[in-house]
């Protein structure tokens, strides 16, 4: 098991883990039993592809909601039609009106939806006192690229008309959701439409390819996550090359971008991607941070509550919003 490798490095992340994978366990037990298969047949993919899309969308929703239990009754949720993108605000009780925060959630671009995704909205909005904007962009293979970027832009597009200034919007994403973030701004860019002040993003995937050292380095950190980047990476491009910008930024020219957070942990099978993203950009005269944190796996923010090292990424988060926010 995956976790009992963290947890040589890092004990109470490994214990994490460990409770994660016995939800996700419990989940696919259930989801077998529900369609009358094996969790062999379902773990060596001896099913079709409809299949194991629904599994790992089953066990995702699973986990997801026992994290949301976590979430103070005081918080707020309002859905709301943003351009015809359906999306959810999110924020706490003293949180200020006419601040946001425009999230992007992680997920492959297959995987996530509003009610799966509250947890870090949440956290956005209790660190920084400010309202998320949770965007519930089309996922593929139903919808493959570019229609999650379509309904990024369209729900920007509308957050402008809200009498919302962009000196007063953070973008933010996680993984698949931080590539989202990356290519929204790229294509802000494109139109001539206004930037947000700044962008937050916690382990980004902004190549498709999946180049880099650390893909196999540290592969026995995160086995299920490297096994399965290949395969969402051909459902969400369909037909396109992945080296389109717009699909993997890592690629673009990064010119005029606002200035960047970029987090990761140092045994992610993509840190490479956010050391090189950081690299371009600053080379490019944007004003990057890089933040990586040692002995940390794949979005580790997700654990805020749980870890030092969690707490530590929100509080530099926190930081760097109130900087360029105030």
């Amino acid at each position: 098991m995956s976790y009992l490798e963290v947890a040589k490095i890092h004990p109470k992340l490994g214990k994490i883990l460990e409770l994660d994978a016995e939800i996700s366990v419990k989940a696919a037990e259930e989801f077998a039993a529900n369609h009358g298969v094996s969790v062999e047949d379902l773990t060596v993919r001896r099913v079709n592809g409809a299949l194991l899309l629904g599994m790992h969308r089953y066990i995702d929703k699973a986990t997801a909601l026992e994290t949301n239990k976590n979430i103070p009754e005081d918080v707020i949720f309002k859905r709301v039609d943003t351009g015809g993108v359906e999306s959810e605000w999110i924020y706490v009780s003293n949180a200020v009106d006419k601040k946001v925060v425009f999230h992007l959630f992680g997920g492959g671009y297959i995987i996530g939806n509003l009610d799966s995704r509250r947890w870090s909205p949440y956290l956005y909005s209790r660190e920084t006192k400010m309202r998320c904007l949770n965007v519930g962009y089309r996922l593929a293979p139903e919808h493959p690229y570019p229609n999650a970027l379509e309904d990024s832009i369209t729900a920007y597009k509308w957050l402008l008309t809200q009498e919302i200034d962009p000196k007063n919007i953070i973008m933010c994403g996680e993984s698949a959701g931080g590539g989202l973030t990356m290519a929204t701004m790229l294509k802000l860019r494109e139109l001539g439409l206004p930037m947000p002040a700044a962008a937050v993003m916690l382990s980004p995937w902004v190549d498709l390819i999946n180049a880099g050292k650390s893909f196999e380095e540290f592969y026995k950190y995160e086995p299920v996550l490297a096994s399965l980047l290949t395969i969402i990476a051909m459902l969400y491009s369909g037909t396109k090359n992945k080296k389109n910008p717009y699909i993997s930024p890592i690629y673009a020219d990064l010119d005029g971008l606002p200035p960047l957070l970029i987090q990761a942990g140092a045994i992610e099978v993509i840190r490479d991607q956010a050391i090189l993203l950081a690299e371009r950009a600053k080379t490019s005269g944007v004003d990057v941070t890089l933040e990586v944190y040692e002995r940390m796996t794949h979005v580790f923010q997700r654990y805020a509550n749980k870890l030092e090292e969690s707490m530590d990424a929100w509080k530099s988060i926190m930081r760097f919003v109130k900087k360029h926010i105030g």
